[in-house]
Parts: structure tokens; sequence; C-alpha cells
């Protein structure tokens, strides 16, 4: 019980650094880098307490390959979103900013912006996959850092990939249209990275 606390508190702590990252950096130079940083050294410094998911997407992905238990899953989904909702709350804190809260208006994503959250993390999370089948886990964190920071330049919603900060950023002027229908989006990013590792993975 107690690892799994432990292991809770550092998907909490490592969710809740990156999204105080995306608030704190909203508009600066060299957002990107900062926040490809940030995700890096998070990853890297939870990696050894709870495999550095810091993402459900990516904690889905190894409850569907049987690497993960149900228990956990739950626990890390419930983790991940509540330090999503700290790190927008810290991040506004440190900016001298108050959050813009959940907007009444309803208001659909483009479909540009789902096909990019569809893409963004189903590629994250294939990076994720490959590189842990191929014992390559010392990778993990600055594969995943770059391909944040390249996406975001292509990607209506700055490549998000993430359920967590969804709903985090949810609370700074979001609504809840908008961010189910990029969670959905980034669940079929999950999906899509499962058939792409399977078919093109290694065949023994």
């Amino acid at each position: 019980m107690l690892n799994l606390v432990r292991k809770g508190a550092a998907e909490f702590i490592g969710v809740a650094l990156f999204v105080t990252a995306i608030i704190g950096t909203s508009g600066a130079e060299l957002a990107r880098l900062a926040l490809a940083t940030t995700l890096a050294l998070g990853i890297l410094l939870t990696a050894g307490i709870s495999g550095g998911h810091l993402n459900p997407a990516v904690s889905i992905y190894f409850f569907a390959k049987k690497q993960l238990g149900a228990g956990e899953l739950l626990t890390y989904i419930a983790a991940q979103l509540l330090g999503g909702f700290a790190g927008a709350n810290l991040g506004a804190f440190l900016m001298g900013k108050s959050l813009g809260g959940i907007t009444g208006a309803a208001s659909a994503p483009s479909s540009a912006a789902i096909v990019g959250e569809l893409i963004a993390t189903a590629v994250l999370v294939w990076i994720v996959g490959s590189l842990a089948a191929a014992e390559k886990g010392n990778l993990i964190p600055w594969a995943v850092g770059l391909w944040i920071s390249a996406a975001a330049a292509f990607t209506a919603t700055g490549a998000q990939a993430n359920p967590a900060v969804t709903f985090g950023l949810l609370f700074n002027g979001g609504n809840v249209q908008t961010a189910g229908a990029l969670v959905i989006a980034q669940l079929g990013g999950v999906v899509l990275a499962l058939l792409g590792i399977m078919f093109f993975g290694k065949k023994k």
C-alpha cells in the first residue's frame, strides 16, 4: 500500500510541475524548450519510483499491455488528474494571476485540433512503448520531451497529448465540451499507438 502511495505521489508531483510550467510559460519566448525540459526532467526524476508515466494515456497503454494492474491504473490516473489541477493553480499563483475558471460557453474544438491531439498522443505513446519494449527506457525522457517540443509547433492545441494536462487547463478558461473532445482524441491516440506497435513491432 505504501509503495502505491509513493507511486501516486510521484505521478502527482511530476504532472503538477509540468502543468505549472505550461501555465507559467504561456506566451514566453523559448516556451517550448522550457516545457520539453520540464517534462523530460519530470519523467527522469519519477521513472525510478512510478515509471514516470505522468500521463493517463501512457498509463492506459501499459495497462493494456498488462504491465500495470487495475488498482495502479486508477491510482495513477487520479494522481495525474489531481496533479494537473494543482499545477494549473500553482502556475497561476507563481505568475501572480488568477485562473480563468471553467467557462460556461460550449464550443467544440476544430477538426484540426482533434486530429492534432490524436497524432500527438499516438506518437508519444508509440515512442514510450517502443523504447520500453526495446529496453531503452533511459531514452524515454528525452525522446518524449523532443516530441512534445516538435509537435507543439504544428498542432492547434500545442500538443497537449495528455488528458491530465487537458484537465488542468480546463480550469484556466476552458470548457467541458472542448476538453472532452480532446480527451477522446487522446484516448484514440492510445489505440493507434497500440495498433502501430503491434503491426510494426519486432516479430519473434
